[in-house]
């Protein structure tokens, strides 16, 4: 598909195509990171805006400011990926006080009604938003990800109440943005749903439970493919 347009993604690491090296421990780019491999397969120019960390609060800044400044207008889509970080918690907080009420990053509600602005400004610019759903977590490697350096996973799981709590809340999320999606009639990449129907999608996450691995990545390529083939005019 030949194309003048250019698709803006604004998203966090999972867009950014960040890996966790199983050897070293620390995060990396990947060469084949999603947004690098729709520019080569359908032939558009991809201005990968994603930022490690990112949530909905910063990237509705991020977004305002590049449309303020004609860096994002309306002669392609601006794809939208946030919500892991949203939903996170501060678990050295937790860790030390497991009796105490905890709230994530970004609360839902707040999540929500922020992802929905977001859409409005998108689309009062003139500009076609595509949301895209969350590839899930694995908690058990998530879980011993996060306590590896001294936190308590006695009092994280006290907290929590059963390791599975961290899967189920990111889960909201992911929900509550296709919700978004449907609400505001907007167009959809629902990725999770590529990873839940394999028999094991904790094989397509790196060790921290949290990152696709290099398959893991492929999938989200695979899934934007999916959907630019079926809405070409939409690249």
């Amino acid at each position: 598909m030949k194309t003048s347009h250019v698709l803006n993604i604004f998203g966090d690491s999972i867009m950014k195509g960040v890996l966790l090296d199983e050897e070293s421990k620390k995060y990396i780019l990947s060469a084949n990171a999603p947004g690098d491999e729709i520019a080569k397969n359908i032939n558009i120019n991809v201005n990968n805006r994603s930022v490690f960390g990112c949530t909905v609060v910063k990237g509705a800044k991020l977004v305002s400011s590049a449309i303020e400044k004609g860096r994002v207008d309306g002669t392609g889509p601006v794809l939208i990926e946030y919500g892991g970080n949203d939903c996170n918690y501060a678990w050295k907080e937790i860790s030390d006080f497991p009796d105490e009420m905890h709230d994530p990053v970004t609360p839902l509600k707040l999540f929500e009604k922020l992802y929905s602005d977001l859409i409005a400004d998108v689309k009062k610019a003139g500009i076609t938003p595509i949301i895209m759903s969350l590839p899930p977590i694995e908690p058990s490697r998530y879980l011993a990800w996060i306590t590896k350096d001294g936190l308590s996973a006695d009092n994280i799981l006290k907290w929590l109440g059963d390791v599975n709590m961290i899967y189920r809340f990111q889960e909201l999320y992911s929900n509550a943005i296709s919700k978004i999606a449907f609400k505001t009639n907007s167009l959809f990449i629902d990725v999770r749903s590529y990873f839940l129907d394999k028999h094991n999608y904790g094989s397509l996450l790196c060790a921290d439970g949290i990152h696709p691995n290099k398959e893991g990545q492929k999938l989200i390529t695979k899934a934007m493919m999916d959907f630019f083939s079926a809405s070409p005019s939409m690249a």
